[in-house]
């Protein structure tokens, strides 16, 4: 199972990858639906590496996340792991394209393994939302990084 959403963003390739570098930033770009519960770091100064994130879907659906960084090519892309309890874990990757003076951005994630509660839930809508979430946060994410241009 495979989800992902696809952007120009009006901001050079470098910049967004310098952004979405600091993982507070992608909480940042959230809605009412993420939740930042932790950040982890190595060091108090150091960026985070990790965290835990509540997101708070239809029907008061609720569902605790733990990420992780696991590999990062500047200034291409980002990946990392999402995991729901002990069965369900997913690969998430961020890449990123020159498109002129703007840049395009994809935002994808694979469902590796599914508990059967997590895979009827992305089968039955669960899906659809994570996309539509997905498009929700390029939105804003375009949004910041063009108040941000000169």
């Amino acid at each position: 199972m495979r989800v992902e959403a696809t952007r120009v963003v009006a901001a050079p390739r470098k910049a967004v990858f310098r952004f979405l570098s600091d993982l507070e930033n992608h909480w940042a770009l959230g809605d009412r639906f993420i939740e930042v519960l932790e950040l982890h770091r190595s060091s108090p100064d150091a960026p985070a590496h990790g965290g835990r994130v509540a997101m708070h879907g239809p029907l008061g659906i609720s569902r605790t996340v733990r990420t992780r960084v696991a590999e990062v090519e500047p200034p291409d892309s980002m990946a990392g792991t999402a995991e729901i309890g002990s069965r369900t874990h997913a690969w998430v990757r961020w890449t990123f394209a020159p498109d002129g003076d703007a840049t395009e951005v994809r935002l994808a994630a694979q469902v590796e393994e599914a508990s059967a509660l997590d895979r009827m839930m992305l089968l039955t809508g669960g899906l659809w939302w994570l996309r539509r979430r997905f498009d929700d946060v390029l939105e804003r994410l375009d949004g910041r990084l063009a108040t941000r241009a000169p």
